[in-house]
């Protein structure tokens, strides 16, 4: 079985029960039909690129589900029978599909890092209502590693001219 995503876009103009039905209809359909649905994504309403049949906005659905090829055609059928639905795509899902399988992993709060310390901490001197930082200790020390100095070769020009070729006198 191959994992698809279908993503749907339904006309907003239709009340919020209708939508609900029709999003939980192709989920139905997936599943009837032999599918597994791995993630459901909502996106809500959402400003089309360019008017479809008169509408600039629509109510935007993506369903990432796994299951046989069958399914494509009956929800084909399904997006083009339905008078709601305003466009559809499904593709080939070719993402990482463990992200979807694993919510827990994936929601996880990533571990606070402490934050690196500076090699030279800045000390300030507080007078009269102003900070004004002051020299460190490794501030004050030259740099020990300088870039090499480039030396170049300084050639001739005259010795770097081609043999054979002799400049004409003018007559």
């Amino acid at each position: 079985m191959s994992i698809y995503d279908t993503t749907f876009i339904v006309n907003p103009q239709t009340d919020d029960a209708t939508i609900d039905r029709e999003v939980q209809s192709v989920s139905d359909l997936i599943t009837d039909n032999g599918g597994k649905i791995i993630h459901e994504d909502r996106f809500g309403t959402r400003r089309l690129a360019y008017p479809i049949k008169k509408l600039t906005q629509g109510y935007y659905t993506t369903v990432i589900f796994e299951g046989p090829s069958r399914i494509l055609l009956v929800l084909d059928r399904h997006f083009k029978l339905g008078e709601v639905f305003m466009r559809h795509l499904t593709i080939l899902y070719e993402g990482d599909v463990k992200a979807f399988m694993e919510p827990e992993k994936a929601e996880a709060p990533a571990e606070k890092e402490p934050k690196e310390r500076s090699a030279v901490a800045e000390v300030t001197a507080s007078t009269d209502d102003e900070t004004v930082p002051t020299e460190t200790e490794s501030e004050s020390r030259p740099n020990k590693e300088e870039p090499p100095e480039v030396v170049e070769e300084k050639t001739d020009v005259e010795a770097s001219k081609p043999t054979g070729y002799e400049e004409e006198e003018e007559l």
